[in-house]
C-alpha cells in the first residue's frame, strides 16, 4: 500500500509561512485535531514542519514566569522559522506504508510530509494514519 492512498491531501492541510508569528500557531493548535503545520514557501514548496511540542517547548521557558501580557508579546514577536524543524524528512507519493513507517521509527517523528520531485507540498502522512491503515486493512490469507 503507498502513502498515497492514507494520505491527508494537501487541500485539507493547514499550513504557515516562515515569516508568521507564533500566535498564528497558538489559534491554529487550539482550534484543529492535529499536532503538526507545514511550513511552505510562496510557492507551495516545503521549508520546514512545526509540531505542537516545537511551540510549547519554545514557550516552556516564560509561561511560569510570565504574565499573560508578557506570554502573548512574547508569541506575537517570535517567528515560525526560529522554531520550525529544517530541513524535514520527507516521502513521495509512491514510498509504502512499511517504508514510511520506518522512517517514523528510525527518527522518532510523528509525521512525513509528503512533497513532490520539487519539494512540493502534496501531502502530509501520520503515525495515526499509519496505525488506521494497518488496522483497516484486510487480513493475509492463511497459508
Amino acid at each position: 500500500m503507498s502513502i498515497a492512498q492514507i494520505m491527508t491531501h494537501r487541500n485539507r492541510l493547514v499550513t504557515t509561512a516562515a515569516d508568521a508569528s507564533l500566535a498564528s500557531l497558538r489559534d491554529v493548535f487550539a482550534k484543529a485535531r492535529f499536532q503538526h503545520v507545514p511550513v511552505t514557501d510562496s510557492s507551495n514548496r516545503l521549508v520546514g514542519i512545526v509540531s505542537v511540542k516545537d511551540y510549547f517547548r519554545e514557550l516552556s521557558p516564560v509561561m511560569d514566569s510570565a504574565s499573560d501580557p508578557a506570554i502573548s508579546l512574547f508569541i506575537r514577536s517570535r517567528k515560525v522559522h526560529q522554531v520550525m524543524v529544517s530541513p524535514v524528512i520527507t516521502v513521495n507519493e509512491n514510498t509504502t506504508v512499511k517504508q514510511a513507517a520506518a522512517l517514523l521509527l528510525q527518527h522518532n517523528i510523528g509525521c512525513l510530509p509528503v512533497v513532490d520531485g520539487q519539494k512540493h507540498l502534496i501531502g502530509l502522512v501520520s503515525w495515526k494514519d499509519i496505525m488506521r491503515a494497518a488496522l483497516t486493512r484486510p487480513a493475509a490469507p492463511a497459508v
